[in-house]
């Protein structure tokens, strides 16, 4: 947990990997969750879930803990997980860091990153789909992207994208 809480420290004047999707931390991070299922269960991984919301920074990072932690623990039981408080804040925090990419991302977007865009949208859709009240938030970001100064073609990939996608 102490090493969690350094890499939040070290990460956060790490501004180029903040949002990648696989940062040079992912697998020590995945270790570490290991070793919290391992050691003690359920309660290790609240705690580790905990540390990993204040400490990881890339939102695809936070999706993988989220989907691997849920399996480590006992998969019958994803929905009491997922609104339990240590769960609860690791995927209000993947949630708000999908936000801060994708504002991020468009300031510099260009017709050459739409594709890549679109992909980052799906994984944040997935993200939000994760809690009752995601699903009305990420339409939000949706509207607020089709009223955005981005293209229609960029519009129209996202839409298309949204119409064939099931999380």
């Amino acid at each position: 947990m102490l090493a969690l809480e350094m890499l939040g420290r070290r990460a956060h004047n790490d501004h180029p990997n903040n949002f990648s999707r696989s940062p040079p931390y992912t697998e020590d991070v995945k270790w570490l969750l290991g070793l919290a299922a391992r050691l003690a269960g359920v309660n290790y991984v609240y705690q580790f879930c905990v540390g990993a919301a204040k400490g990881v920074l890339s939102p695809f990072v936070l999706q993988e803990i989220i989907m691997e932690a849920l399996q480590r623990l006992n998969p019958a039981h994803v929905h009491a997980h997922l609104r339990t408080p240590a769960f609860h804040q690791l995927v209000q925090r993947c949630q708000q860091a999908y936000l801060q990419y994708i504002h991020h991302r468009l300031i510099h977007l260009t017709p050459a990153d739409y594709d890549d865009f679109v992909n980052i949208i799906r994984s944040a859709r997935s993200a939000f789909c994760l809690t009752p009240v995601g699903m009305m938030q990420f339409n939000d970001v949706l509207q607020n992207l089709k009223r955005g100064k981005q293209t229609k073609e960029l519009w129209q990939r996202i839409s298309l994208e949204m119409a064939t996608f099931s999380p």
